[in-house]
């Protein structure tokens, strides 16, 4: 409350003076037809809002701008993630963004007038004005999206359309409503401009053309702050929306307790063939050969940058083999506990975990058991309703870890998740852990460069050498 009477007083003492400074260069000019004091407009203003014409231009200036901004923002969205997208639209795009940009709105609506009838003459006027920054806010937005999101989610199988709605439009969101506020800024005032000059029937800018015509300052000036009274309703609406994150529905958990969502695939098996894998002049891989199968946990061991990550990602698909083959038995799904961990951020701990079936045909019911379930078991039930930035190194290594367990995948794949954990969680983990694998019977391949004690009838290490 105290922040909000600090930012007030200077405000009001703004417009105070602001009105002072005016009712002196009226009385000095002593000519109240062309610059009218700040009584006449107060009065003027407030007869404004008791007129009809009033309400018939607002609506007509409100339509034609909301219509040019929706058609423009549609158009902008298209082609800025299709220019994100492909590196050849990207180059097209540019100059023609670049040169829209530059043309003055005048110049727009000299050349409109020749082509339009005067009710679209401001739509089209406001979408030369609104196209190149609503362009380029969506495109530098989903430009700069984390890329390891946007792989975590190829991962855990989410389809393009939906990496797009839920990784790349919240990480994107901010610039984006940044963008629509600064565009319709633009856009209101081109809208005005053009129905000044064009005249349609209603509209704010044709009111103010024709109190110019008879020489109606007090009018004209009364009009303009309608104008800008639209435009700071707008402006709140948008920052309101752009605040208005419509949270996750979870429902409360029935029991904390384990649901199997899928089907056991019988026999899983990955088999490497003269792989070949070169990052620049580093070569990572020669001619690797390997075979996993789902009866043992596979250990990748090596040390730090001898390519253990590198394998994970290529078995994931996140990256191609320069030369050989990597064959799967089946179509699998993956579960991967990322090193880096890669948890979004606008996510709470427990709708992280739920991610990787969040916008599947999942039971919600059984899907909440599970997550409370994993929570319980990776000791995060307190941290549930908490974000990403409030955790600590070991409980993001542990949410991440849920998350490569939730949707009980085929194919586990873990680089180093245990980092951050000390002996006693370690254990702890590790118990669970053994005990999801002959619940699950996943095809384990475990990337780390400590010695994890499973049982030895289980385990097998594959050390990667230079």
């Amino acid at each position: 409350m105290k922040n909000q009477n600090k930012k007030i007083f200077p405000f009001i003492l703004s417009v105070f003076s602001l009105a002072i400074i005016w009712q002196i260069i009226s009385i000095s000019i002593g000519y109240p037809a062309i610059f009218p004091s700040i009584f006449d407009l107060i009065s003027d203003t407030l007869h404004l809002f008791t007129r009809s014409e009033f309400y018939f231009a607002l609506l007509g200036t409100v339509s034609r701008g909301l219509l040019g901004f929706v058609i423009t923002f549609f158009i902008a969205l298209f082609f800025g993630s299709l220019s994100v997208f492909n590196s050849f639209f990207k180059d097209f795009f540019h100059p023609i963004v670049v040169f829209t940009r530059s043309i003055p709105v005048i110049s727009i609506v000299l050349v409109a007038l020749l082509w339009f009838s005067p009710p679209f003459l401001p739509v089209f006027v406001a979408f030369f004005s609104m196209f190149p920054i609503l362009f380029q806010s969506i495109q530098s937005g989903l430009e700069n999206v984390d890329k390891k999101w946007v792989e975590m989610g190829k991962v855990f199988g989410l389809s393009s359309r939906k990496r797009f709605l839920h990784i790349y439009y919240p990480a994107a969101r901010s610039t984006i409503f940044d963008g629509i506020s600064s565009a319709m800024g633009f856009g209101w005032r081109a809208v005005i401009i053009g129905e000044a000059l064009a005249q349609p029937v209603h509209g704010i800018g044709s009111q103010m053309k024709a109190a110019q015509a008879y020489i109606n300052v007090s009018e004209i000036i009364a009009w303009t702050l309608a104008a800008i009274l639209i435009s700071y309703i707008f402006e709140k609406i948008i920052l309101f929306l752009k605040k208005c994150n419509r949270p996750i529905q979870l429902p409360k958990s029935e029991e904390c307790k384990l649901h199997k969502f899928n089907q056991i695939v019988d026999k899983k098996e990955i088999t490497i063939y003269n792989l070949k894998k070169k990052f620049n002049d580093y070569t990572v891989f020669s001619s690797f050969n390997e075979n996993f199968k789902d009866t043992e946990i596979n250990f990748i061991k090596g040390p730090s940058g001898i390519g253990k990550t590198t394998l994970l990602r290529l078995i994931a698909r996140l990256e191609k083999p320069d030369e050989g083959t990597i064959y799967y038995s089946s179509k699998f799904s993956f579960g991967y506990s990322f090193q880096d961990v890669r948890l979004l951020p606008w996510l709470t701990v427990k709708e992280n975990i739920a991610f990787p079936l969040l916008y599947k045909k999942t039971d919600r019911q059984e899907l909440t058991d599970n997550i409370d379930w994993l929570l319980n078991n990776m000791e995060l039930t307190e941290h549930q309703n908490k974000f990403p930035d409030q955790l600590s190194g070991g409980q993001l290594q542990r949410v991440g870890l849920a998350r490569a367990l939730v949707a009980q995948p085929d194919v586990l794949l873990l680089d180093e998740p245990f980092t951050g954990f000390d002996d006693d969680l370690k254990t702890r983990i590790q118990d669970f852990l053994s005990k999801w694998f002959e619940d699950f019977q996943p095809l384990v391949i475990w990337a780390t460069h400590e010695n994890i004690l499973f049982p030895e009838k289980n385990r097998r290490e594959i050390q990667l050498k230079n």
